[in-house]
């Protein structure tokens, strides 16, 4: 199994699986719509890989929301061996413990890492389309600023391998919403001969870290377009697979 790592801090361990083997096998992390048992296969050999088991890891149900939701290492093992006990209609999830493995799925979808240093906090967001015009990115990270007492300027941001803007074409139903957020987003889209829009969806993402204090320098973006490198990652646009990436993140055991 390979591995995008995102070298952050060696207090935090953070990855984004590829979508085939060293055999070219499919490394299906979601069980929308594949064979259980072979995802559940999947899983385990990743969590072997990592040293770790599923009661450590935590996925939620997403629905495409910005909803958002702290989990603890009680909550260990949600989402692992069905959909039926992961926490339903939420998209994004951060966490105080240690050792407990963080889940954002995704095919062309940004999947954003957050790990707020000064607090020991980490999350895991999905922000496709409607999340991003939703802002998820922006409630998540100013709940932890106002909430979780994370000072903006130790907060550390990765926006993950999704689809670029050279290929994200969108009509006027999608830039309507993209016109209708919190600032000026005219910069982010731009309109083709035929009359659609390409978007810069990570562009937005960004904006919405940068507007609340983060700064440019702590935030990493990902150079990889999920249409773009079908040998690492799956695309929905491109394939209309149902399978899926993770990107996952966790913060080690402090050292004593």
């Amino acid at each position: 199994m390979k591995l995008i790592p995102w070298s952050c801090f060696d207090e935090i361990e953070a990855y984004t699986t590829c979508a085939y083997d060293e055999n070219h096998q499919p490394m299906n992390m979601s069980y929308h719509g594949d064979d259980d048992a072979l995802v559940l296969k999947n899983r385990q050999a990743l969590a072997q890989l990592l040293n770790t088991d599923l009661n450590h890891m935590v996925a939620t149900f997403q629905k495409h929301t910005t909803n958002f939701i702290e989990v603890t290492a009680n909550d260990g093992g949600r989402g692992m061996l069905s959909r039926e006990d992961a926490f339903d209609n939420y998209d994004a999830m951060y966490t105080r413990d240690p050792e407990l493995w963080l889940w954002t799925f995704h095919a062309d979808c940004c999947p954003v890492l957050l790990y707020c240093r000064d607090q020991k906090i980490v999350a895991a967001i999905h922000s496709g389309w409607k999340g991003t015009v939703g802002e998820i990115v922006g409630k998540v990270t100013k709940h932890l600023i106002e909430n979780e007492h994370c000072d903006c300027q130790h907060i550390y941001a990765y926006i993950g391998p999704s689809i670029e803007q050279r290929n994200f074409e969108a009509k006027d139903d999608i830039i309507d919403l993209v016109k209708q957020m919190s600032f000026d987003t005219s910069s982010f889209y731009t309109k083709k001969e035929d009359g659609a829009y390409l978007l810069n969806s990570k562009g937005l993402i960004k904006k919405q870290l940068e507007l609340l204090g983060v700064p440019q320098t702590n935030i990493t973006i990902s150079p990889y377009c999920t249409i773009e490198n079908n040998d690492l990652f799956f695309s929905y646009r491109k394939e209309k697979t149902n399978h899926r990436n993770i990107t996952l993140i966790k913060l080690k055991q402090p050292q004593k």
